[in-house]
């Protein structure tokens, strides 16, 4: 009975971590130390069935939106390298990666409603070093004495399908506000991003802020770059185990009751295409009463509830 119960498992966590919607840009052909700028005139390009939009302008040969790159060049300054990963690579190892130049606003449109689970993120070669060292046109962040409170940040918003923004998520691509020096820090690692708190959405915007301005807007280069996008692993890194939780009735036709073990801190719940249909904070309570599937076709589910120390996952009949 043991092994059955492995098997399920295994069979969730295939689904979750290959079948849903997910960006790697590996699925983007590419030269070794190339890019993809959108010079055809495409206007974006699919990785793993999202669009990421790009404007490209022909006479200037300049362009904004969103590049795929596997350029491993981390050392080189300025403008002249700026499809460069500060990592000199894609997340473990991987040769693909995305650049985002941010004029003003980004926006990705998902099609359909959905909770995104976030993506990877670091940042680019020419904003890192820029950053760090200055240049001809942005400063060194922190000044002369390392004192100056500067920060570069990136704002991401979730707008759902009425149009109506749900949330925004916050992440510092560099931070030198704090009173302790040594706190400083210019991100020169690949850091996971977590989306879920927009909740369900079917639009993301971003743009970014820097304490380094002119009279034309920001100094700071605005590129960053992210791998991995809509990854379901982060949410799966701590051992997962199968566990019959009390779900009642199941089968089920819309809705179910779950009693929740100890700790429990997040539901999660996606179909067995692995598409997150809700994730949800827990606070505290001792059993849920639980709609998400109402509407939804007949078919099997995945409930996960994460706790303190691990995720527990049972699989859901909806009839």
């Amino acid at each position: 009975m043991k092994k059955v119960l492995m098997i399920c498992c295994l069979c969730a966590f295939y689904f979750l971590s290959g079948g849903q919607q997910c960006a790697t840009f590996d699925d983007i052909e590419l030269q070794p130390d190339s890019w993809y700028n959108g010079s055809d005139g495409k206007g974006g390009f699919y990785s793993g069935g999202i669009w990421f939009p790009n404007d490209f302008d022909s006479e200037w040969s300049s362009w904004m939106g969103f590049s795929v790159s596997n350029m491993k060049d981390s050392t080189t300054a300025g403008y002249v390298n700026q499809y460069s990963a500060i990592t000199a690579g894609g997340v473990d190892g991987s040769e693909n990666y995305a650049v985002a130049f941010v004029v003003g606003e980004l926006e990705v449109d998902l099609q359909d409603t959905t909770v995104i689970s976030g993506f990877y993120i670091t940042n680019s070669t020419y904003t890192y070093l820029s950053v760090r060292d200055g240049d001809d046109y942005s400063k060194k962040f922190g000044g002369i004495d390392g004192d100056d409170p500067d920060y570069l940040k990136l704002m991401i918003t979730g707008i759902d399908a009425e149009g109506n923004q749900t949330a925004v998520k916050e992440f510092f691509l560099a931070d030198f506000t704090s009173e302790d020096p040594q706190k400083d820090y210019i991100v020169n690692t690949w850091k996971w991003v977590d989306l879920k708190t927009l909740g369900e959405i079917v639009r993301l915007k971003f743009a970014m802020e820097s304490t380094d301005t002119g009279a034309w807007g920001m100094n700071t280069p605005s590129y960053f770059c992210i791998d991995n996008f809509n990854d379901l692993k982060p949410l799966f890194s701590e051992k997962v185990y199968y566990k019959e939780l009390k779900v009642f009735p199941n089968p089920l036709k819309d809705i179910f009751h779950v009693e929740l073990p100890a700790g429990a801190e997040e539901i999660i719940i996606a179909g067995s295409d692995g598409k997150v249909i809700v994730a949800n904070k827990i606070y505290r309570e001792r059993a849920l009463t639980v709609s998400a599937l109402s509407g939804m076709p007949s078919g099997i589910y995945f409930l996960y509830i994460r706790t303190r120390e691990t995720i527990l996952v049972s699989k859901l009949m909806k009839l």
